[in-house]
């Protein structure tokens, strides 16, 4: 037998020639046998999922359908297939704008709607280029521009092989014996979730129940149906974060462990990690909230706080304002909680002399760890207010000397507890308080101070502020 030239120079170089009459062989989600989730707070998803493939012929192309369309190629691994040649992802979709590309240059029918008479003409064009919402044809010899609306239309002679309906994932191998299970990981974009808390109080507004939903999205392109879903809760450019291969080691062993009946919790590295109890449908373009915990009698504590700047300079304003309403509740057992809370949304509700439970305000919450204390803001307080004006103002030989005074007043039944904060421009020394006070961090002076039910507190203090 002859080898031509170029033949034997590929043969010597070390590459392999396919032969032309390979199979190509397509596999699509009903093949699937086992798919895991393991979902990120920040727009990322690992997929972990085995589908049973024949045996391979060697450098037989095979096309994995229902993956991702945000798939990171470099993240991808494919295991039991056969030693791996080669893997692609193709994202080349059918649409409009991909069809009329590859038509470019070419010749099809263009069909013209007569708004007056109804009729539609159609003739033959040469596509030669598409820019933006309009189309250059030419036609008898001449070159127009129509737009690309509801009168005008292009009438495609074929579909174009090259052009998918959905994303697909192809590969060659070289070749195995017999059937067997192949397993498919990847990392992709598309795929988040994050939390959504509810507080509800009772009557006495001393405790609340505590319910969290897990909000898990899907914008992938594809469907995961039967899944079983895993969810990190933790930054990802944490300092000392391992890299996306080793995290993919790390779910790889997870995934082997028997399942919890139960929501489990384990920490990985700087991360928390959360199994789901059942495997669920996640749909593409779905949004699916499902139980993550719940709490009952959860003891809170409500606090006011109001924080301000002394300036160093005469001032005749006076100033009326409404301090912060935080709730707080300790994240521990003690509390009926102590689970790591991954951030999120948290909203309280309170219920009415009616009893219907009426929305209270709410705020986001960071990841809080066991034995961390949860502040949820809630806005500004209605029944206490807080009146603040300067008493003082003198130059010194070097600074200034400041007095300030702050009435605070509260209409509630109850006690309040408020937190001052002052801050300073400049290096300061307290002359006198009415009221203990304490340096905070960040060099500011705080008040702790309990205004009593229907009544008022008066603070008032003298700073000296020096240059230096």
């Amino acid at each position: 037998m002859r080898i031509t030239t170029l033949s034997a120079s590929l043969i010597l170089a070390g590459f392999t020639i396919y032969p032309a009459h390979a199979d190509s062989l397509k596999i699509d989600s009903a093949q699937r046998e086992s798919l895991d989730l393991t979902l990120y707070n920040q727009n990322l998803g690992l997929v972990r999922e085995t589908r049973l493939l024949p045996s391979l012929k060697s450098g037989q192309s095979v096309t994995l359908e229902d993956v991702s369309k945000q798939l990171q190629v470099e993240s991808l691994r494919i295991d039991n297939a056969g030693k791996i040649l080669e893997q692609n992802l193709n994202t080349n979709l059918l649409n409009q704008h991909n069809l009329l590309q590859h038509y470019i240059g070419k010749e099809l029918q263009l069909a013209r709607l007569n708004p007056v008479s109804g009729k539609e003409v159609i003739s033959l064009v040469q596509l030669i280029n598409v820019d933006g919402s309009r189309a250059l044809i030419k036609r008898n010899n001449r070159f127009e521009s129509v737009p690309l609306n509801n009168s005008w239309r292009f009438i495609y002679p074929n579909l174009p092989n090259q052009l998918l309906s959905k994303p697909s994932l192809s590969f060659r191998s070289a070749g195995t014996s017999r059937a067997q299970t192949a397993g498919i990981s990847y990392l992709t974009g598309g795929l988040n979730w994050g939390m959504d808390y509810v507080m509800t109080l009772n009557e006495a507004g001393t405790k609340v129940s505590f319910d969290g939903l897990a909000s898990l999205t899907n914008h992938t392109g594809t469907d995961f149906k039967n899944a079983q879903i895993a969810l990190v809760a933790g930054d990802l450019n944490n300092p000392g974060v391992r890299h996306a291969a080793a995290l993919q080691e790390d779910f790889a062993t997870l995934s082997r462990a028997p399942q919890a009946k139960s929501i489990q919790q384990e920490s990985i590295g700087d991360f928390h990690l959360f199994n789901l109890p059942h495997k669920v449908d996640l749909l593409n373009g779905q949004v699916k909230q499902v139980s993550f915990l719940t709490a009952k009698n959860v003891p809170i504590s409500r606090s006011y706080d109001y924080e301000f700047l002394v300036y160093p300079t005469l001032e005749r304003n006076q100033h009326r304002v409404k301090p912060n309403l935080t709730l707080k509740f300790m994240n521990d057992k003690a509390s009926n909680l102590g689970l790591p809370l991954p951030a999120g949304k948290i909203r309280t509700f309170s219920p009415d002399s009616k009893g219907q439970l009426q929305f209270m305000g709410g705020s986001n919450i960071s990841h809080t760890g066991k034995g961390d204390e949860v502040e949820v803001r809630q806005g500004k307080a209605f029944d206490i207010s807080i009146h603040r004006k300067q008493t003082h103002f003198s130059t010194v030989f070097n600074g200034f000397k400041v007095g300030q005074e702050l009435r605070l007043t509260n209409s509630r039944s109850t006690p309040a507890n408020l937190v001052m904060t002052a801050n300073f421009p400049l290096v300061w020394e307290m002359e006198s308080s009415n009221i203990k006070f304490e340096k905070v961090l960040g060099g500011s002076a705080q008040w702790k101070i309990t205004v009593p039910a229907n009544g008022e507190q008066l603070l008032r203090f003298q700073v000296k502020m020096e240059k230096r």
